[in-house]
């Protein structure tokens, strides 16, 4: 098996017209990963670049990315050319906590001194974050403890090494590294707006003759498999 390495959004530029470049958000660099692994075995050239959705949306706007995997109300406002979505499932907001620590009810993060979550402004998780903080009524008891990283994996990478008390990401993580927490607690999903996660066919994809190979692969049994093994419903 081909090992995929996590190449930097500079890399991935780089590497030029050959490639089909696929970007996502950085909490869904496995399942992503995952589908490109899958092509790269029957001889697809395929990259992923992965970062916060921010930096993704930035960087397509270049014109050299074909597709980009993320939350679609985001990509709806991002102003890329958008030639269609197909829709891969439904995310969901957790709160996981270190080993060692565990909690039954999410109110009781307002006993936490310190709290991860992703960008408020350029990640799907911060943006719905702050969203569940405001509409739970519990924004003001934690707001100063809240600490804002890039992304999902930032937000994991704190809470794996017990810097936090506990941190807010997306079930694919929480449901990747569930034996590695202490408590996931999946967010009622009516305190935030929902995370429809699509793939955005860009201007690039229709020059790529690799594109609708890999637009092909999403639908797929093996595919859907893997989205759903991530926490995508």
């Amino acid at each position: 098996m081909k090992k995929i390495a996590l190449l930097s959004l500079a890399a991935v530029f780089a590497l030029g017209a050959e490639n089909l470049l696929v970007g996502a958000g950085g909490g869904y660099k496995k399942p992503v990963t995952a589908v490109i692994e899958n092509l790269k075995k029957e001889g697809v050239n395929v990259e992923g670049a992965f970062a916060n959705i921010k930096q993704i949306t930035i960087q397509a706007a270049e014109g050299k990315m074909a597709v980009i995997v993320g939350d679609e109300a985001f990509l709806n406002k991002s102003g890329l050319e958008i030639k269609g979505y197909g829709r891969l499932g439904k995310g969901t907001l957790a709160l996981v906590t270190p080993k060692g620590k565990t909690i039954n009810d999410i109110k009781d993060i307002v006993k936490f001194e310190r709290i991860a979550m992703p960008d408020a402004k350029k990640a799907i998780y911060g943006i719905r974050t702050t969203e569940f903080l405001k509409n739970s009524n519990l924004e003001k008891d934690v707001s100063s403890k809240m600490l804002a990283v890039a992304g999902v994996p930032q937000v994991v990478a704190y809470v794996l090494n017990n810097e936090v008390d506990a941190g807010f990401i997306n079930s694919t993580e929480a449901e990747a590294r569930r034996g590695e927490f202490g408590s996931v607690i999946y967010v009622d999903e009516s305190l935030y707006s929902p995370v429809f996660i699509s793939a955005a066919k860009l201007a690039a994809c229709d020059k790529h003759a690799d594109c609708a190979k890999f637009i092909d692969e999403l639908k797929t049994e093996r595919s859907k498999e893997i989205f759903a093994k991530f926490g995508l419903k």
